[in-house]
C-alpha cells in the first residue's frame, strides 16, 4: 500500500471530494419528519481514481477514473443531530449495527470489518463513516453532494491512516441513487 503523508492529501480530499456544506432540505417527497432522518439505501457506481497527484491542486474534472464497481450502503433511520459531532479524538458515539455495506461484488471492502466504528450522519449535508481495518489503517467513506431532493449523492471511499494520509491507489468515487422507505437494505 502506498500511503502518502502530505498536507496536500488533505487538499485533494477537500477540493475533489468534500464540497462546501450546502444548506439543503428534503423535498416534500422525502419521508422525513424534522426530528428524524429516514432510512436510506445508496446504490452507487464507483470508479477508481488513477491520476491523483498529491504534489499539486487538481480540479475534480482533471481526475480520471477507471472501472465501474457496483456498491450499495444502507443507512438506518436515525434521530437528526441537535449537537455538534464528537471531536475525532473523542470516543465515538454508538453506531447502529444495521448500518452496513450491502452490495460490493468486486470486493472493494473485502478487508473491511462488517461493522462501522464511527458514523457521523449529518444528512442532507454529508455522512462520514470510518471502519478500522488494522490499526492505524481505516476505511473512510464520505457521502456528500446530496441533491436538494435527497435522491442523488456522491460517495467517496479510501483507505487512510489520517485525513491527510490517503492510499492513493485505493481512492474510489461515484454517484449514488438514494432510496427511502427501505427495510434493512434488502
Amino acid at each position: 500500500m502506498d500511503f502518502v503523508f502530505k498536507t496536500t492529501g488533505l487538499a485533494i480530499l477537500a477540493l475533489l471530494l468534500i464540497p462546501a456544506a450546502q444548506a439543503t432540505e428534503f423535498s416534500q417527497n422525502a419521508p422525513a419528519s424534522p426530528a428524524t432522518i429516514p432510512a436510506r439505501l445508496l446504490t452507487c457506481v464507483l470508479g477508481r481514481a488513477t491520476n491523483l497527484d498529491p504534489h499539486r491542486d487538481q480540479k475534480r474534472s482533471e481526475v480520471i477514473y477507471e472501472g465501474s464497481h457496483k456498491f450499495a450502503l444502507y443507512l438506518p433511520e436515525t434521530q437528526r443531530r441537535t449537537t455538534a459531532p464528537p471531536d475525532p479524538t473523542e470516543p465515538p458515539e454508538p453506531v447502529d449495527p444495521r448500518t452496513k455495506i450491502v452490495v460490493d461484488p468486486d470486493g472493494l471492502t473485502k478487508q473491511v470489518p462488517s461493522r462501522f466504528d464511527r458514523v457521523i450522519d449529518l444528512w442532507p449535508e454529508r455522512v462520514e463513516m470510518v471502519t478500522t481495518i488494522a490499526e492505524p489503517v481505516v476505511n473512510l467513506i464520505i457521502v456528500s453532494d446530496i441533491s436538494a431532493d435527497g435522491k442523488q449523492a456522491n460517495l467517496f471511499m479510501t483507505k487512510a491512516t489520517d485525513v491527510a494520509t490517503l492510499d492513493l491507489k485505493n481512492v474510489y468515487s461515484g454517484s449514488c441513487n438514494v432510496g427511502f422507505d427501505v427495510a434493512g437494505g434488502s
